[in-house]
């Protein structure tokens, strides 16, 4: 069943697990996340599948999200630890369907 991203608020959790079956631009415009589901996911190579969801900044993030502050993004990004999370990139996620 696909996400209806404009017309329904989905969980963290939910979101993750169709992050590559939606657009990363359309999750920043239209729900409601937080500073380290942005790093993890929206700003975060591994999800980004097109030119479009590459050029997403964090400029961008903060224009649709008005509740996540420059410095917690900020401070998000500088406690991101890469070698402690749980990643996975498209051809792991695609494989196990």
């Amino acid at each position: 069943m696909p996400l209806d991203l404009h017309n329904s608020k989905y969980s963290r959790d939910i979101l993750k697990q169709h992050i590559y079956e939606v657009k990363l631009l359309d999750i920043v415009k239209t729900q409601v996340i937080d500073a380290d589901f942005v790093v993890k996911y929206i700003l975060n190579k591994k999800y980004q599948l097109c030119k479009e969801e590459e050029e997403i900044t964090a400029k961008i993030v903060l224009q649709f999200q008005p509740h996540i502050t420059y410095h917690e993004l900020q401070e998000a990004i500088n406690n991101y630890d890469t070698d402690n999370d749980s990643i996975e990139d498209f051809e792991t996620v695609s494989n196990k369907k």
